[in-house]
Parts: C-alpha cells; structure tokens; sequence
C-alpha cells in the first residue's frame, strides 16, 4: 500500500502553491489569511501532525460525532502510525460509472486501516457546495484501497449544514439528495445509502481546540523542554481557532 507522498513536502509550501492560483484574489489573503479556511486548516492540522499522536490527535477522534465508529476507532488505535497530507491539492474522481470531477479536500489522514478525508470550513458563514458533500462520500469510499473509509467534516457549528441553493440539511440529507448527481444517469445508488453512517463523522472547530486544552492539562513526559515544547504548539491550535473565528 502506498504512502502518501506530495510533490511538495511542507504544508506551508503546499499553502503557498494554492494561493499561487488565486492571481488578483490574493489581496484578500492580506493580514494573515485570517477566516480563511485552507490557511486555518494549515494551522491547526499541522500542530496536529506535530503534537504526540496517541494524546493528542487520539483526543480529538474520541471527541468525534454521529457514525463511523469502527473506522474512528481504528484511528484512534492507530493514531502513532497516521500520516497527514494537509492541502493535497487537486484530486480527481472517476470510473466507469462517475463522470471525471476535480475534489479539493482539506486533508487525507491515512494509517495502515483507515482512509481520511477531512472537509473543513470555515468559522465563519459558509456552506458547502450542491455536490460536495456526495462527491467527497464517494472519494473517500472509493480510495480507501480495502481500509475503513472515513469522511470527517470540521465544521463551525454543529449540523444541520448550509447547502448552497438548498435549505438546511442534516449531513446524511446532504449526501442522499446529491449522490445520483455524482453518477451517470440510471446508476443504482440504493447500497450507498446505507453506508453513510458507517463513513461520515463531525467535529466543530472549538470542539477541536478544547480536546487539544484537554489533552494538554494531562500530558506529561517527565522532561520539561518536551512538555514546553507540546504546550506551545497546543496553544497554537487554540490561538488560531479564536482568531479565524473573530473576524474583523
């Protein structure tokens, strides 16, 4: 099984090459990209990626809502062996049976038995496009190479979600009213159905930060210059969600 390996190794790096593309928008990026979403997952993920896995991003999974707790806990499990891709940039889905489509997740969190697509948002108002919440269901199914797929969605506030030209939706809502949009016409989508709750899971930004505080108030290693070292980069995480989420 492969692992995941980016053209361009630092987050930071693959940040900078997104906003590269965004040509005259790029002066909205301007005092820190702040309420951004791709450079708030920057932030948050890398720390994430830095900090003592089992503690911290064990945490974090076990704070986790809704389904999929076979594949969460296999994260869980398996979280010292996880590797992060935080911006993998374009990514396509296709087959026989699904048209080619362009996917931006925000992440892939992998480990030997799970296949993590995270879609974030921003604290913000947003919304997710019509499709998006379908296209990426299917993505994490369909690339999950016989591991548990798993499609985790970080969010401002907790579900019902906002669905560009729709009301409010539940998360399950989201996918099902979209997914034959996802296929050819006439492709048989019954057996998906009732594998969205055995995929999909949900956590809120601030849910994140406090799971980090939580983490933090009872890690200890026994030497001072690693525990400075983990609280500095956990406080990180909660100084980036308060800023992104107070907007000027």
């Amino acid at each position: 099984m492969s692992t995941l390996t980016p053209a361009i190794p630092s987050i930071i790096g693959r940040l900078l090459e997104e906003l590269s593309w965004t040509g005259r928008l790029i002066t909205k990026y301007r005092g820190g990209g702040r309420g951004f979403e791709n450079v708030l997952s920057a932030e948050v993920l890398q720390a994430l990626d830095f900090l003592p896995r089992a503690a911290f991003l064990g945490s974090v999974v076990e704070a986790l809502h809704d389904g999929a707790a076979t594949a969460r806990q296999m994260l869980k499990d398996e979280a010292e062996k996880a590797e992060f891709l935080v911006l993998p940039g374009e990514m396509y889905l296709q087959a026989e049976d699904i048209p080619k489509v362009e996917i931006q997740p925000d992440a892939i969190i992998t480990t030997p038995n799970v296949y993590c697509l995270v879609e974030a948002k921003r604290i913000r108002s947003s919304s997710f496009q019509p499709r998006q919440l379908a296209r990426e269901f299917v993505m994490a199914r369909r690339h999950a190479d016989g591991r548990h797929p798993l499609l985790l969605l970080l969010l401002s506030s907790p579900p019902p979600v906002r669905v560009q030209g729709r009301r409010k939706l539940s998360i399950r809502d989201a996918i099902l009213t979209a997914l034959p949009e996802v296929f050819h016409v006439g492709r048989d989508i019954s057996a998906l159905e009732s594998l969205i709750e055995e995929t999909v899971c949900w956590l809120t930004w601030a849910e994140l930060a406090e799971q980090i505080q939580v983490a933090k108030r009872s890690f200890g290693s026994g030497a001072p210059s690693v525990d400075a070292a983990v609280i500095r980069l956990a406080d990180s995480v909660m100084k980036s969600v308060r800023w992104h989420g107070n907007e000027s």
